[in-house]
């Protein structure tokens, strides 16, 4: 069982990452200056970088859910219990993973 005090730091972690990763996605969402006279490199190089944001939006997305759902957790006092196994998490697990949902067994 999680005492409140760590309960709170985490939210807190949480709110912090959910900021950063508002922030990341409003980036890579931001509409792109159009490129003047682009030669055939230029618009390769930009083809691959779009791949490269696109694939980046879709991980910051992903990651966005889970810590909002870490949050919806704290709220409803389920925070650090397994969704698989209602085991408690690890506060080192949780530590380095705020969001995580799960034990992880090694």
């Amino acid at each position: 069982m999680l005492d409140k005090e760590f309960i709170q730091k985490m939210k807190q972690r949480l709110e912090e990452e959910k900021a950063g990763v508002e922030q990341k996605i409003a980036d890579l969402t931001k509409p792109e200056k159009p490129m003047e006279n682009p030669e055939l490199d230029d618009l390769a190089q930009d083809a691959a970088e779009d791949i490269l944001e696109e694939s980046s939006l879709v991980a910051f997305e992903i990651v966005l859910e889970k810590i909002n759902a870490a949050l919806k957790r704290i709220k409803n006092n389920k925070y650090g219990i397994c969704l698989k196994t209602g085991k408690d998490i690890p506060k080192e697990r949780l530590e380095l993973e705020p969001w995580a949902d799960v034990v992880t067994e090694k």
